[in-house]
């Protein structure tokens, strides 16, 4: 099979999995999810371009640092797609040339089609900032999404330099490759710098500076565009190669299991020593399966950045909805304490299936109540972190009183009936 029909073929095949995913994604979870957390933002947008505080705000510098801070989030967002399995670095051994030249050619034109599309988004959610800002905005609008977009593809480009095995007199080899370094100066340094210039710059330094940028990266582009010569005398470092491909399937699969169960997905588990002073004085004469459930979720490598990631989250939305009705307010707690819990079942169906578990001396009810203790703790964080966020950014009584019920009611609905239930249908 060829390497661009073999390329498109895996694309298909990926492309299924995915359609299969997003059928589990858009649940009623995400889309409740979503409805709420589009409103919380488009009102908090609209006070921060309406209030006259923001207005303040947008006079000083500090407007500079936060739209490119969020600039450069998009431009993390994208990696090289690849689709290569741990099985090419031997059915595809001598094929490097036509790989390099056919199939990494469409991967790149792939992820840059994907990555322009999320450096569209970013560039496309401040627009009514920089309009708001400048007189006339659509000159930095243009240039800010050009340059997001061209410096993207020299990133994807960079990243497929890494794959290969080259000889050292045709590559530049400033940092060791995937060093923090190295991630610092490419991912944010530099286009740091010419962000801050795209911003303050007049117009005409503007038109001057896009125009030496594209020059700049016509070189970059023509220095890390692959030939024949290069083909030939190129080789795939195919376990580096695997290790990229497999990294950013797991990255695409976290997305998915943020608000579904995902089948057949690995699972890693990473000790953290800056959680071992809590972790042993939070299982200190616990019983065994407590101590168990415990540890396994400090360590879990999936299950702990998602439920972090999800307070954080619902922490941010809470404290910006500072004129949004005190209903809402509450609603947004409530779910994210139910996607807590809905994130934390997975962790009961994992260590029930480890063999040496099931052989251990414990009943099925003392599993289940050590698992629901881990929950009780865990929503009582949750709780008293998103009624704090409240009482500081608001202030208001009315809401705290009504967000302390709700979640209470939502907290014993949950523990009584709702993971009872879940744990049920796991054992099924």
């Amino acid at each position: 099979m060829k390497a661009s029909d073999l390329f498109w073929r895996r694309f298909r095949d990926e492309q299924r999995t995915s359609a299969k995913y997003l059928r589990l994604l858009f649940n009623d979870h995400f889309v409740i999810f979503l409805i709420i957390a589009l409103g919380g933002i488009v009102l908090a947008y609209r006070e921060l371009l309406s209030t006259p505080q923001s207005m303040m705000f947008w006079r000083s510098n500090w407007w500079q640092v936060i739209i490119i801070t969020w600039l450069l989030i998009g431009l993390q967002i994208g990696d090289l797609i690849t689709y290569f399995k741990p099985a090419d670095r031997l059915y595809l051994l001598g094929n490097d040339s036509e790989i390099i030249k056919k199939y990494l050619t469409r991967s790149v034109n792939l992820s840059i089609l994907y990555a322009s599309v999320w450096q569209a988004v970013f560039v496309g959610a401040i627009i009514p900032i920089l309009l708001r800002i400048y007189v006339s905005g659509l000159l930095r609008i243009g240039s800010l999404l050009i340059f997001a977009i061209s410096y993207k593809l020299l990133l994807l480009l960079f990243e497929r330099d890494k794959l290969f095995l080259k000889q050292r007199v045709q590559t530049i080899t400033i940092f060791e490759a995937n060093s923090t370094a190295e991630g610092l100066l490419f991912r944010v340094l530099l286009p740091s710098i010419f962000l801050e210039f795209i911003l303050i710059l007049t117009q005409t330094q503007v038109y001057i500076l896009m125009s030496a940028w594209l020059v700049l990266m016509a070189v970059t582009a023509y220095y890390f565009h692959i030939s024949n010569h290069k083909a030939n005398s190129f080789a795939i470092n195919w376990a580096i190669a695997t290790q990229q491909a497999q990294q950013q399937k797991q990255r695409v699969l976290h997305f998915f299991a943020l608000f579904a169960e995902i089948p057949n997905q690995p699972k890693s588990i990473k000790r953290r020593r800056y959680l071992d002073f809590c972790l042993q004085r939070l299982i200190k004469n616990k019983p065994a399966m407590l101590r168990l459930y415990w540890t396994r979720l400090a360590r879990d490598t999936e299950i702990l950045p998602l439920v972090l990631r999800l307070i954080i989250v619902g922490m941010i939305i809470v404290g910006v909805l500072q004129t949004a009705p005190d209903w809402l307010v509450a609603v947004v707690g409530a779910l994210t304490v139910y996607l807590v819990n809905f994130q934390l079942l997975p962790l009961f169906s994992d260590t029930q299936k480890k063999i040496w578990t099931r052989l251990m001396p414990i009943t099925n009810s003392q599993k289940q109540s050590a698992f629901i203790q881990v929950h009780r703790l865990v929503n009582y964080i949750v709780c008293t972190l998103l009624i704090v966020t409240v009482a500081v950014t608001s202030g208001s009584l009315q809401r705290i009183l009504l967000l302390f019920v709700l979640l209470i009611v939502v907290t014993i609905a949950l523990q009584k009936s709702y993971i009872p239930y879940m744990i049920k249908k796991m054992k099924k």
